[in-house]
């Protein structure tokens, strides 16, 4: 194989693989450096959106407690309001109440002042009526004791009468006898009478009792049951205040914790890694271009020196292969080649 052509396709090679490698150093740089900010982004973005979670929870916590605060003001109201209803209430049933009371009472009184009234005038009725029928049966009594006085007066008389005639014998003795019956009789008739005066005075005097205890129960009848005293209306109770539970404070564990960074690679370790490889296919290149060279050393000396310390001198006659230009002025040097060489990345 000729040497001039093994140098070529080596160099042809080297060169493209540098060609190669600072672009795909450049494409992985671009890429890392879009994969950087795209993750600084979204890093920001986790931030703006932790942060915007946190005061969303602080706000709804604080609207909780607003709503709870309001409901609680509300309620106080409606038991101020409550209570206040329920005192007039009360203010009005307690005078309503007194008002009974009070017309209770005077009717009571006024009841017992015709009851006692009302029994009064039946004892006094009664007691006219009896001494009325009393005084009545003491006249008749008296009449009749001088009807009594009468009759034994004439009984006197006409025993005088008789014996003044001086009738002595069976006869007077019949006549005296006569005047004695008829005194006794009409005496007799005198008692009788004052008997049942006696008898119709007692009845009379029992009917007076009687109509009068049934005014007097009728008078109690109508009299009015003692109203007592009436309950007092009861005072309103203040309503129970009902306790307030608010939501906890937030702490530091219901926000969660800082979003982190997420994983991007480095733009320089990605190009050096690129350049690692492409160094690494140069001096595959090299390597194997130097042992097809050595392997023709033991025959021809394609470089005009003829030995193996000739160098790389380009030979006189040589012919470019393929579509590769003639350039016999080309020496390459071999410390193009090595790994140490710095290339230009454009970082």
């Amino acid at each position: 194989m000729p040497a001039g052509w093994i140098a070529g396709s080596t160099a042809v090679n080297v060169g493209m693989n540098i060609i190669g490698g600072s672009k795909a150093a450049d494409a992985a740089h671009d890429a890392a450096v879009a994969q950087e900010k795209a993750a600084f982004a979204k890093h920001q973005y986790d931030l703006d959106m932790w942060d915007m979670k946190r005061s969303q929870l602080q706000a709804e916590r604080q609207e909780a407690v607003d709503g709870i605060m309001v409901a609680a003001r509300n309620q106080g109201n409606q038991r101020a309001y409550s209570d206040a209803i329920n005192i007039q209430k009360y203010d009005l049933e307690l005078k309503i109440r007194n008002q009974r009371q009070a017309g209770n009472e005077a009717a009571f009184k006024r009841s017992e002042d015709i009851f006692t009234k009302t029994t009064d005038m039946n004892s006094v009725a009664a007691k006219s009526a009896m001494d009325s029928n009393i005084r009545a049966l003491q006249e008749k009594k008296d009449e009749l004791a001088y009807d009594k006085v009468d009759t034994y007066i004439d009984m006197l008389v006409a025993e005088g009468r008789l014996r003044a005639r001086g009738s002595s014998g069976r006869s007077a003795s019949k006549a005296v006898q006569s005047t004695m019956a008829d005194y006794g009789r009409q005496v007799e008739m005198l008692n009788a009478t004052d008997d049942s005066l006696g008898r119709n005075t007692r009845a009379v005097l029992e009917e007076i009792i009687q109509d009068k205890t049934s005014a007097d129960l009728t008078a109690y009848a109508n009299r009015m049951l003692d109203p007592g005293v009436l309950p007092m209306p009861l005072k309103p109770m203040a309503q129970p205040v009902p306790e307030i539970d608010l939501p906890r404070v937030l702490s530091e564990y219901d926000f969660g914790p800082l979003p982190i960074k997420g994983f991007s690679p480095d733009p320089n370790a990605a190009s050096q890694a690129v350049w690692g490889q492409t160094l690494s296919n140069i001096g595959s290149a090299i390597g194997t271009g130097m042992s097809a060279y050595a392997g023709t050393l033991g025959s021809v000396d394609p470089m005009g020196g003829g030995g193996p310390n000739s160098g790389f001198g380009a030979p006189s006659d040589w012919t470019p292969i393929g579509s590769y230009p003639s350039n016999p002025g080309w020496t390459p040097t071999p410390a193009m080649y090595s790994p140490t060489t710095s290339f230009n990345t454009g970082w």
